[in-house]
């Protein structure tokens, strides 16, 4: 089994070079070409994903949910009954705590998620999904999953874990000062 995990990593794993087409240009200096070429890239990603936001929203019209809403209902349906605290789920969803607490606002608007006061320590809130939210997830969530994965045009699925790959490698919870 293990030896079937690792063929299997092997076979999905970034190569350094995968994305290079062509040799990139010599940098006048090391920092400003890493710098540039890091910059670049930064405003590639944020051209994207504003993109793939609002083709997203408009996948998700019908349910009156954005991109970021319905991550939570996924994030919701995955830690099942226990449920979040809105702290954890802005972490898993890399937003801001009053983002996931508004996703939360939403998906309650539409009966789909509640809160409820922390078992063991009543200051804390949880939510999780209704009967309504499993259900709607049970029913469309593959469907939506689908229409939301279109979004990335024709890459291929070894493309797209190659993305996501490297997307892991970009910090989501800077905490560092900035250079």
């Amino acid at each position: 089994m293990i030896e079937y995990m690792a063929s299997e990593m092997t076979k999905t794993s970034v190569h350094p070079g995968w994305l290079l087409n062509e040799e990139a240009p010599a940098p006048t200096t090391p920092q400003e070409s890493e710098d540039s070429v890091r910059f670049s890239a930064f405003m590639q990603l944020l051209r994207t994903a504003g993109a793939l936001d609002r083709a997203a929203t408009d996948a998700l019209a019908d349910l009156d949910l954005t991109a970021g809403a319905f991550g939570a209902l996924v994030e919701l349906g995955e830690v099942g009954e226990r449920g979040i605290a809105p702290s954890e789920l802005a972490r898993r969803l890399a937003v801001a705590r009053r983002t996931a607490t508004l996703y939360v606002d939403i998906l309650a608007r539409h009966g789909w998620a509640e809160r409820e006061a922390h078992p063991d320590d009543r200051r804390m809130v949880l939510a999780r999904l209704t009967t309504a939210g499993i259900q709607l997830l049970a029913d469309l969530g593959e469907a939506y999953q689908r229409r939301l994965a279109s979004l990335l045009g024709d890459i291929t699925p070894l493309q797209a874990e190659r993305l996501r790959q490297l997307l892991t490698l970009v910090p989501t919870d800077r905490v560092t000062p900035y250079k």
